[in-house]
């Protein structure tokens, strides 16, 4: 039989469908890492792309976090602004907002794009206002924003007072919510572009030179697995840092709070994008070849057809999980059947998420039964069911 897309779907409709839930783990590549020691008064580590989490250190104490607060200031930019292009125009209060700057002037013009450039490299708390006011209208308005989208992404433990990030009692966060708020921000390609850039220059109306702006997250030249997202201090904040790092197909999220030192927050940064790299490992989920499941032959007695995977699949798999498999058969196999027939399928889940399938394959031939064949059946399944019913019971 072959077993085609088309035949998949009529085979759920018309047979009964076996799904044989092998729980037994596949065997891991290496043994789960140790995760390394952390000085930062709070840190989570996330997977990117199902958000699991791989490490946390006291993940819900809320505390200052500094000018990562831009990463919110810039998402409610990337969800609400409808042209980058678009013109903002600084106000006194952007201008006079103080500490990390791109040295606006009230009255200057940018473009929303160099504002969010301004923002998150150079970390300027001008363009952040500026950006604030654009979008909100008031920096007040802006922060009820920032505060409405925080308990839509479910930031449970998190207010804003301002879109920069200035210390202020009632602007706080914790780990957990702001490895959330990176992992949203960083589905915008946009705002991926800006945040890998150590360098970048945009327009200084008046000034006979670009602007310069320079990121704070210095890591970015130094480790390439390393690419966003922002860095954050102040007195009552401490290091501050929420990272994205990706290598060989994993991508984590880092939310640092509290560090006692720069030295110490890049060290301990790096350490745990090593640990998060270190957790997963390339897995053959399914094996080419290797067999997974047998058929049951009509009219030769006891026959089993072996059914071997048509290739390998390899993922890469969290060392701590198992990986189940689902097969996928015919309730009842039409001969003749020849080696390499389509026969059923095989699928691989990790925690249920999907991972891939093979067809399954006839790993030898079976021929069209002959009358013999048909009437040897018979008999001996008629014998077998008179055996069953005398059986004392």
């Amino acid at each position: 039989m072959k077993f085609s897309p088309k035949n998949r779907l009529i085979t759920a409709i018309l047979f009964i469908v076996s799904l044989l839930l092998l729980l037994t783990p596949i065997a891991a590549a290496q043994e789960a890492p140790v995760p390394p020691e952390v000085a930062a008064g709070s840190a989570v580590m996330i997977n990117a792309d199902t958000g699991q989490v791989l490490y946390s250190l006291n993940p819900d104490e809320p505390r200052a976090m500094a000018s990562t607060t831009k990463m919110m200031t810039a998402l409610l930019v990337m969800e609400n602004c409808k042209d980058l292009n678009a013109r903002v125009t600084a106000s006194q209060r952007a201008a006079e907002v103080g500490e990390a700057s791109i040295f606006l002037q009230a009255g200057e013009s940018l473009t929303v794009r160099e504002m969010l450039n301004g923002m998150l490299i150079q970390s300027g708390n001008d363009a952040a206002t500026a950006l604030a006011e654009y979008q909100g209208g008031t920096v007040e308005a802006f922060a009820g924003m920032m505060n409405k989208k925080a308990a839509e992404l479910g930031m449970t433990n998190t207010h804003f007072t301002n879109p920069h990030g200035l210390d202020d009692p009632g602007h706080y966060t914790t780990a957990t919510d702001f490895a959330r708020l990176g992992r949203e921000l960083m589905k915008y390609p946009e705002i991926r572009e800006i945040v890998k850039r150590s360098e970048y220059t945009i327009p200084w109306p008046g000034q006979p030179w670009p602007r310069s702006l320079v990121n704070h997250n210095h890591m970015l030249d130094v480790y390439p697995f390393i690419n966003g997202i922002k860095t954050g201090y102040t007195d009552a904040a401490g290091q501050c840092i929420v990272i994205s790092a990706s290598e060989n197909g994993v991508n984590l999220i880092i939310s640092y709070l509290g560090g006692p030192s720069l030295g110490q927050r890049d060290a301990d940064v790096v350490n745990l994008a090593r640990f998060g790299f270190a957790s997963y490992t390339q897995k053959t989920v399914i094996a080419r070849g290797a067999e997974y499941a047998s058929a049951e032959v009509p009219f030769y007695y006891n026959k089993q057809l072996p059914l071997v995977a048509a290739e390998d699949l390899n993922r890469t798999c969290y060392v701590k999980d198992s990986v189940e498999k689902k097969v996928v058969l015919p309730d009842e196999l039409q001969l003749p059947v020849h080696k390499g027939d389509k026969i059923g399928l095989i699928e691989v889940y990790e925690n249920g998420k999907y991972l891939g399938s093979s067809y399954l394959l006839a790993a030898e031939d079976i021929s069209e039964p002959g009358m013999g064949e048909r009437v040897t059946y018979y008999v001996q399944s008629a014998f077998g069911f008179l055996l069953s019913a005398v059986k004392p019971g």
